[in-house]
């Protein structure tokens, strides 16, 4: 069975490269491209999900999600599993068995309705959106340690807005080296090619409407880059005292924007290297439950505009309930803080708190709650003007979300969601709220086939003019999975 490998995810800047320290970075870049080119076609990624350059180590351990190795017979619900991650033997996807692993292979199509493209405060325009999201997984089944590869990709076909068609993709391999019984080290690379959804603060705007009155003109198609990550880590359990060991960079490298009417916006300022690393003690109070306290910070390096460089600082105090109650998790509170290098930019400090709660109310409903706060680093001024966009201001964003997965049937799920978001900027009189409901249906027809869809109501209220909008994005799906 696959292992559940501590996963790290780094935060990631908008931030910005020196020219002559870049071309070193060139031709390592240039194989990566190749090679995620050459598996986009094999992949899945959300629909809909906001490309955002920025996220933390988590102050708590993200289990890395895929399907699970197959089982010879139905076993009992485990300490732990959900309504969507329990085995379904019957519905579940067999694989191919190569040697030591397997292979999933799995592809979508999706037909979307989306009320509000360009998310624009006024004049919306609607488009239907075929997205093609074809992927893999293969994973290892040794008997100890753990290598997996995935595989994603999603391809969008606008109906009317031919020109928003998009390409992303990710290519992701992690693995997990058991050093003894409660220890092990663990590793992730990856690469990825994503966009920037119009209506997030990094998007310098759209087609018909700016975003920001200091943009030059309008962006014909969605700011496009490519993402470079690597992280790996130590683990010791197994005791009443245990501890993680967590370390990551990330480079960006973003794509110039296609303007309306001809000629290109240059991104190339948010090009950056990210590094961080986080240390977490934990001690047994009782049986399962753990008390810790975790520190972790990141260094944001701007290549072009060296006096915007940062650092993050984060120390947070919690508890933690092992996957053997009905409710488990864990929740922390501290404090953040924000750097800047040059002075002039001071500092921005927060009482810090989140977790991930999960709550298996009966065998047949499950409860999750997510939340989270960080800060996403951008470039305060530009020539002494403010602005915002991919290279303005930072902004220190809250989140709180909340699942409701009901197994209404064996092969029949359905899900509620909601979600709200603060954005508070950094240096401008600006805030954000964002609130997002949904709600959606898997009917599985068999181990190869299934069904699906979902709606979503997104709504975006902010200070600054031009920037709230709302959104209703209706979505039918067909899978399958071998």
């Amino acid at each position: 069975m696959a292992a559940m490998l501590p996963s790290v995810r780094i935060n990631r800047a908008l931030v910005e490269v020196v020219p002559d320290r870049g071309t070193r970075l060139d031709i390592a870049m240039r194989w990566l491209k190749c090679c995620l080119a050459a598996c986009c076609v094999v992949g899945l990624l959300p629909f809909g999900a906001v490309a955002q350059i920025t996220e933390p180590l988590r102050p708590y351990v993200v289990p890395i999600s895929g399907p699970q190795l197959p089982s010879p017979r139905e076993q009992p619900i485990a300490a732990g599993q959900t309504v969507t991650s329990r085995p379904h033997p019957e519905y579940d996807p067999i694989g191919l068995r190569l040697g030591d692993f397997f292979w999933f292979p799995h592809a979508e199509l999706d037909e979307s309705y989306n009320s509000n493209i360009f998310a624009t405060t006024s004049r919306p325009t609607r488009d239907l959106i075929t997205n093609l999201q074809p992927g893999f997984d293969l994973l290892s089944n040794f008997p100890r340690n753990a290598l997996n590869l995935h595989g994603t990709s999603a391809v969008q076909y606008y109906a009317g807005q031919a020109a928003q068609n998009t390409q992303d993709g990710f290519v992701n391999v992690d693995g997990r080296l058991d050093v003894t019984a409660g220890s092990s080290l663990y590793a992730n690379a990856a690469v990825e090619h994503q966009h920037i959804s119009y209506g997030s603060p990094n998007s310098p705007g759209s087609p018909n409407s700016l975003r920001s009155p200091n943009s030059p003109a309008n962006i014909a198609q969605p700011v496009t880059y490519w993402d470079y990550t690597a992280s790996a880590g130590y683990m010791q359990g197994g005791r009443r005292f245990s501890y993680q060991v967590d370390v990551g960079v990330t480079a960006a490298q973003y794509n110039a924007a296609q303007l309306v009417g001809g000629g290109v916006l240059p991104q190339a300022s948010q090009d950056a290297i990210l590094s961080s690393a986080a240390l977490r003690a934990n001690y047994e109070l009782v049986p399962d439950y753990l008390g810790y306290v975790r520190f972790g910070g990141s260094l944001y390096d701007s290549w072009h505009v060296v006096s915007n460089n940062s650092s993050i600082y984060r120390i947070d105090m919690g508890l933690q309930i092992l996957p053997r109650h009905i409710i488990y998790g864990q929740a922390y509170v501290g404090y953040l803080i924000q750097n800047y290098f040059r002075s002039s930019l001071g500092s921005t400090a927060s009482p810090d708190y989140g977790g991930r709660l999960v709550w298996n109310v009966t065998r047949l409903t499950t409860l999750t709650f997510d939340g989270l706060r960080t800060f996403y680093t951008g470039t305060p001024t530009i020539g002494g003007t403010t602005v915002t966009g991919p290279a303005g201001n930072g902004y220190l964003t809250s989140t709180i979300t909340a699942n409701a997965d009901h197994e209404l049937l064996r092969n029949l799920l359905v899900n509620l969601n909601a979600s709200y978001e603060n954005d508070s900027f950094q240096g401008i009189t600006r805030t954000d709220n964002v609130f997002t409901a949904g709600a959606g249906v898997t009917y599985l027809v068999n181990r190869n086939l299934f069904l699906g869809g979902s709606f979503s109501y997104n709504q975006r209220s902010s200070t600054f003019a031009g920037a709230s909008y709302t959104q209703n994005i209706l979505m039918l799906r067909v899978g399958t999975q071998f």
